[in-house]
This record gives structure tokens, sequence and C-alpha cells, in this order.
């Protein structure tokens, strides 16, 4: 089952949380509306003509249909997703019923249409912009108060017992308190609607007497910009409460009131908060990651002055990281334009701009002059400035959260303790980035971002006699990823197969290079994942990589690997016995501590038995693994297999090693896994040394020699 979404311990935490996550949810219909609006109203005259004489004059119909389903019901969509999200992750006592999101979500419905309908007839324009902060106090009102009463004992007289169906329960637990709720809300809908309103009329009377708008427009800028990183529409807002100190589009400017063209065209470059200068900010500092992927998606609609994908995708709202920018770019862009209208640099001419006209132009058309235009490119280039500190900071902290929660998806995905929620069934962090790692994983096979290292493998006496080709990962994004979650993931998400397939193809092709260069007999071990030999065809596979690169079956080894116990079955069977006909050695490794059993033993040949690292780690310092050394050893010796300890890393754990039967050794004491490349240089000054031995008159055990440059290590 996917994974519950996560719950916080307040209230205030998972209420802050959701209402900036609400926004991010109703993205896509944010979007499609924005869309809407921008083909059906297009700002330059051609291209809406052809917009209109190509699909016909039923397509503003039909685009403005969209933007009533959209953005004409957002306020309602807000509740209502706010509402369910808080539910979701409200904190949870260990004996109460939880309030099943689903009629939370019903509930703040009803109480949002009840809210609405305090203002005179319900109609499509009371779900829309204008009822954002209603949607937003709804949404976290709901569950909120539902909870009491729900839990409140006379609420419940409805209810059926709990041993009946779960949602029939639920609903009849929850009429009630949902009645009762609707009933509060329409009181107190009423009760604010009816309650006196403020007298302004004396703002316009002081705006006579003062320039009022060196004062009323960065005070209507900054009221605008709080109101949108709390989420609210703050252009529908000052409209419908502050429209009179407004000057609109097409008429004549006078300075006792707010120019709104003025903000609209000179300030809100990209939209609200001056946002073209933020994306520029992005495109400088962001190299890679999400937020290189926001500016790619979010050019062409910041071009037409929509910023929905910033304020909600990055986000703005309720990100305390941009909460000074998003004010202070603004209010700083209001300056240069007031100055230039104050000393008649710019005349603002009696025109309709269309919002999504872009920059530049809109600057040109309304005050017919270069002059407009240098004023919005010089307000770009102000805005980027102040954005530009914040996105480094925000770039920083946003790669070191992002390295977290890899890290901590890469541990679970990784672990051995057997889940309900497997991760790549998790609706959470971990669950997508599990998928997306599974996902990269697929495409990697066969390009450089896999890669086989080899580490050598000695005898007592320092003669190489084998290496062991290992899975590297190195991931465009995280940079190197564990093998253990590659191999998890391959497993989990059945590429184990075709990972598995390149894995042998690639230590085979590696084999026979070095074979040409004289090294036949050093043998060439690969991990086999016990899933592998599962799949029909295991057997196929190596005959025909032994085959095309003319390999004999006994230099290659297969060490089933101790991530899951081997699998009994036909297919399993028919896979141990055919390769061991073929003659390619079949070693079990990790042996002793995982999942291996003494039964596999008489189930099919081993020709070599590894030592689990933590016994050799632990043989210096503890007699039991000392012991279970010893005895692993007289086992494989028994059986005719070699017994080859890994991690050894200093002379005296490698003799301890050799004294309690240990053929083979592995480990830092004599290389660790190195490139293709280097491991070719080792194996051929350790073959140098072998022959200088050889010719040497008394032959005796030797000290290993990395040779290797510093940092290989």
């Amino acid at each position: 089952m996917p994974a519950e979404p996560p719950c916080h311990t307040t209230y205030r935490a998972g209420a802050l949380v959701a209402v900036r996550d609400a926004y991010v949810v109703l993205l896509p219909i944010s979007l499609f509306g924005v869309v809407a609006t921008l083909l059906g109203h297009f700002p330059i005259p051609a291209v809406r003509a052809w917009l209109e004489s190509r699909p016909g004059r039923g397509w503003t119909d039909t685009a403005d249909a969209v933007v009533q389903s959209t953005w004409g019901v957002l306020g309602l969509a807000l509740a209502v997703t706010i509402a369910a999200m808080v539910a979701q992750r409200a904190p949870r006592g260990r004996s109460r019923e939880p309030l099943p999101s689903i009629w939370v979500a019903i509930s703040a419905l009803v109480n949002f249409t009840l809210c609405a309908s305090a203002t005179g007839p319900v109609t499509l324009q009371s779900f829309g912009q204008g009822s954002m902060l209603t949607g937003i106090i709804v949404g976290l009102a709901t569950p909120a108060l539902l909870r009491p009463l729900a839990d409140w004992t006379p609420m419940r007289r409805l209810a059926i017992g709990y041993d009946s169906n779960p949602v029939f329960y639920h609903a009849t637990r929850l009429t009630l308190p949902m009645a009762a709720l609707g009933l509060l809300a329409k009181a107190l809908a009423e009760l604010v609607w009816h309650l006196p309103r403020p007298d302004l009329r004396w703002l316009p009377e002081l705006a006579a007497r003062l320039d009022a708008d060196w004062v009323l427009t960065p005070l209507a800028v900054a009221a605008n910009q709080l109101l949108w990183f709390f989420g609210v529409h703050g252009g529908k807002v000052l409209e419908s409460h502050l429209g009179f100190l407004f000057t609109l589009a097409g008429e004549p400017v006078v300075h006792d009131r707010v120019p709104r063209v003025l903000i609209d065209n000179f300030v809100h470059l990209g939209g609200s908060g001056a946002t073209l200068g933020l994306l520029l900010a992005l495109a400088v500092v962001a190299r890679d990651g999400q937020n290189r992927r926001l500016v790619q998606l979010s050019w062409l609609p910041a071009v037409f002055n929509v910023n929905e994908l910033l304020m909600f995708g990055l986000p703005l709202v309720l990100n305390p990281r941009f909460v000074l920018p998003f004010l202070a770019a603004p209010l700083a862009l209001t300056l240069p334009p007031l100055v230039a209208l104050h000393l008649g640099w710019i005349e603002l001419l009696p025109v309709q701009i269309p919002w999504t006209t872009p920059l530049l132009l809109s600057g040109w058309w309304l005050t017919g002059s270069w002059v407009g235009v240098a004023l919005q490119a010089l307000g770009l280039a102000l805005s980027t400035a102040i954005y530009l500190p914040f996105v480094r900071r925000n770039e920083a902290e946003r790669l070191a959260e992002r390295l977290d929660a890899f890290q901590h998806a890469s541990a679970v995905i990784a672990s051995d303790v057997p889940r309900a929620d497997a991760p790549l069934r998790r609706s959470d962090h971990v669950g997508v980035i599990a998928r997306g790692l599974l996902h990269d994983l697929e495409r990697a096979i066969g390009t450089p971002a896999l890669s086989l290292v080899y580490q050598p493998q000695h005898r007592l006496d320092g003669t190489v006699v084998g290496v062991e080709a290992l899975l590297r990962w190195q991931h465009p994004g995280y940079g190197a990823v564990r093998t253990d979650v590659a191999i998890a993931l391959a497993e989990q998400g059945a590429v184990i197969g075709p990972l598995g397939a390149w894995v042998i193809d690639e230590a085979c092709a590696r084999k026979a290079q070095w074979n040409a260069l004289g090294l036949q007999a050093l043998t060439m071990s690969v991990n086999v994942s016990p899933l592998q030999l599962s799949q029909p065809g295991l057997h196929r596979t190596v005959a025909e990589a032994l085959k095309r690169h003319r390999l004999r079956p006994g230099e290659l080894e297969l060490e089933i690997t101790e991530s899951r116990g081997i699998p009994v079955g036909d297919v399993a069977d028919e896979n141990l016995a055919r390769l061991d006909a073929l003659g390619v050695g079949l070693a079990m490794d990790d042996f002793g501590m995982g999942h291996a059993s003494l039964l596999h033993l008489k189930r099919f040949r081993v020709a070599a038995i590894k030592v689990d690292g933590s016994l050799s780690r632990d043989v210096m310092a503890h007699p039991v693994s000392a012991d279970i050394i010893r005895a692993i050893a007289t086992l494989g010796h028994t059986g005719g297999a070699r017994v080859i300890a890994e991690f050894v890393e200093t002379r005296e754990q490698r003799d301890r090693l050799a004294a309690l039967g240990c053929d083979v050794f592995q480990g830092y004491l004599y290389s660790p896994a190195l490139p293709a490349d280097a491991c070719l240089a080792h194996l051929q000054r350790s073959r140098a040394c072998d022959r200088a031995e050889t010719d040497s008159p008394q032959r005796e055990s030797r000290e290993p020699s990395h040779g290797l440059p510093p940092g290989m290590l």
C-alpha cells in the first residue's frame, strides 16, 4: 500500500504546508486557465486575428468557458483542497477516530457555498479568484472545527455500530457534525457581511491635497505583494475594496490616484513580484535539478506575464526564503517610472494594454517612446539584482535538502527490513525519488553512467588469481549512487535481468581484452542476484556472452549475492544445473551471515565460498568470528571449494585468516577496486613480480605493493 501522507505534530504546521501545497495541487487547472486566457485574448492583434480566423469564432467561446471552469472556481477548489490536505496531515490521537479527508472536503464545499450565499445569490462569480481568501479561511477552519464536533458525544447520535460498513459508519457519524458546522459557517458569514464597513471617503479627499501617487502607489504595491505572499489575489482584493483609488487603463493620469497601468507595466514585470527578474536570477544560478527545469518551463509563460509556475512551483507563496525580495523588488521598481512620469520623461497614453503583453512591447505601446522601453529594461536588471543573492542562498539550501532526501531514500531502498510499503509503491518523497532513480537506472544501462571496476584477488604468496567485477553508477544529478541501492532498485523494479546481462557481457568483454595481453589464467568473478536465477534463460545469457567474447567457461565465475535467499524452483534449478554443465564456476557470496543455507552446498556444486565481510573484519577481535571462519573453511575444503576472504586490510589480519583456512584474499591490503586501466596495470606489475620471483633461488611470500598513485587508494 502507498505510504500515508506525513502527519504534522501541530495543526499550525500542517495548515501552513497545506495552504502552500494546495496551490501546487491546483497548478494544472491554474495553468489551464492561464493558457485559455492567453489564447482567447492574445495581446498581439495580428496573432489574435489569425487565431479567430483559423478555428473560428467558437474558439474564443471555448477559451472563455475554460477560464470560467478553472480560474472561475479557484476559490471553491482552494477550500476543498486545503481542507482535505489538512485532514490528511493532522496529528492523530491513539484512540480517536480519524477524520476521513473525503468528508472533510465535502464539508468544506458546503461551508464555502454557504459563506458565499451571505453576499447574495450564489453564482459562478462567487467561486472565482475574488473568493480565494474565503477559500483559504474555510479550508483551514473546516477540519479544525469539524474535529471537536465529531468527538462531541451528542453529535454521534446518528452513528451506527463500528462493526458496520466503514463508509456507512463514517457517513452517519459525521452527518450531524457537518450539518452543525454548515449552519455555524452560514451564521458567521452573515455576521461578518453585516458588520459596519469602515468609512474610507476621507482617502480621496486626502489624496486630492497631496501628490498621492508618491505615497499610495508604493502602499498599493506593498499590499498587493503581502496578499499574494499568503496566496490571495492581491489585485482582485484591491480592485474590489479600494478601486476608487486607482486610475484605470485609458483614463488620464491624475496625481491624486494610483496609476494602475503604471504598476501593471513597469512594476509587475513578468507578473506580481517582478518575477521575470527572479526567473533571470534562477537562470544564472541554477545549473541543474528542479529549479533549472522550472526555469525552462517558465520562460514562455513569463514572457506573457504568467508566473503561476514560480508562485506555486518554486514556491513564492508562504516561502520565508523569498519574502524580502518578493516585497522589495516591486517596491524598488515603483520609483523609476514615478520619477520619469513626474519629470515628464514619459507620458502614459490612453490605450488599452492587455496584461499579457510582453515586456518591452508594452513599454513602447504605453508610452510611444524608447524611454518606456528603457525603464522596463532597467526594472528587469534591478529586480534581477535584488533576487540574485536570495536565489543563491536558496539554491545552496535546496541542494543540501535534496542531498539529505536522496540519502534518506537510499537508506530506505537498500534496507533489509521487510516492509509492507515497498519504496517503489510509496506515495511520499521516498517513493518519488525511488521511481525516478529506477527510471534513470533503466536509461543508464549501456551508457557511460554505468561502469565496472575490478578488485584483484591474491593468494597468500601474493600471486593474483582473479578479479571481481563490481558495478558503479554515476548519476548525473546525485553523483555516485551506492551499489546496494542500484541493485535493490533493479530487483524491486524488475530491471535486474537487463542490468545483470549487461554486467556479464561487459565483464566478459574486459576479460577478452586482458586475455589478449596474456592474462588468460585469471578468473573473472561476476555478482549475480538470486532473482536472476528465477529468470528463464540466464544460462543462455552466460553462454552467449562467453561465445561472443571467445572465453572458456572456466574463466568466468558467478557469485550468487546475498540480497535475498536463493530461490527454490524448477527455473532456478535448471539455471544452476545448466551453468554447472557449461563449466562456469558458482560461488556463494557473504557466506555465514546472510541468507545462505548449508542445504545449497548439496543442491549445486560450489567452486568458491566467500566469507562474509563482517566475519573477516572482526576476526582479530572476536574469537567467535574466528571459529565460524574455521568451520566455513573446513566445510569448503571438504567440498573442494576455494575459500575467499574479503575486506582484508592488514598483514596480521591476512595471516590470521590464512591460519583459519582461507585460500584467497581480497581487500585494501592488496588493492582497492580499480577502473579497468588501473587494474590492468596492477595485474601486469604483479605478473612481472611473479616472473622475477620464479627466477630467484628462494621464493617467499611477497608483501603487497599497490604501486598506485596518491588518491587511488
